[in-house]
């Protein structure tokens, strides 16, 4: 066994440590860096599958943009009990979920921690950056993670077969 010195010793411990202080670093991504989209997942529409399964991929709101006043979000068949659908609510990343109890809901898909975006998943809104999870059925309220505040509700009602902005 080759003995090291204590100068190469300290050398690579340093190296090390800065190596995993990066990795960390780069891991959490941390503040704002400028407008770049890592982690973060793209929405517009109910493609039937993926993070917001159980829908109907011929419908939908097809990634329009809902505004108050009764603007389409979804067809109310078209988004079955126990799935969600995304959309944009003036320009911003939403998610309309069916909760199993017949009723909608629909909240701001921005997380409340560092903005990346969440997804639907097993009855809960669930973030992939940092963890943070939301329960739908509760006014999107942090049920874990490092999110500081419940996610934005959006006001929506069924009228005519078709679920709206309220």
């Amino acid at each position: 066994m080759e003995k090291i010195s204590r100068e190469k010793f300290i050398w690579l411990g340093t190296a090390l440590g800065v190596g995993a202080a990066s990795a960390s670093l780069v891991a959490c991504g941390g503040g704002s860096s400028g407008g770049g989209s890592e982690g973060k997942k793209s929405g517009g529409g109910n493609s039937g599958g993926g993070d917001y399964g159980g829908g109907n991929s011929g419908g939908g709101n097809s990634g329009g943009d809902a505004k108050a006043g009764g603007t389409a979000i979804a067809g109310e068949s078209e988004v079955a009990p126990g799935s969600a659908v995304a959309f944009k609510d003036s320009g911003n990343q939403a998610v309309l979920v069916h909760l199993k109890n017949g009723d909608f809901v629909a909240y701001s898909a921005v997380c409340t921690h560092q903005g990346c975006t969440v997804a639907y998943q097993g009855g809960q809104l669930a973030c992939p950056c940092h963890g943070s999870v939301f329960d739908p059925a509760n006014g999107a309220k942090v049920v874990a993670g490092p999110a500081p505040s419940p996610l934005p509700e959006i006001p929506v009602k069924v009228e005519g077969g078709e679920v709206v902005r309220a």
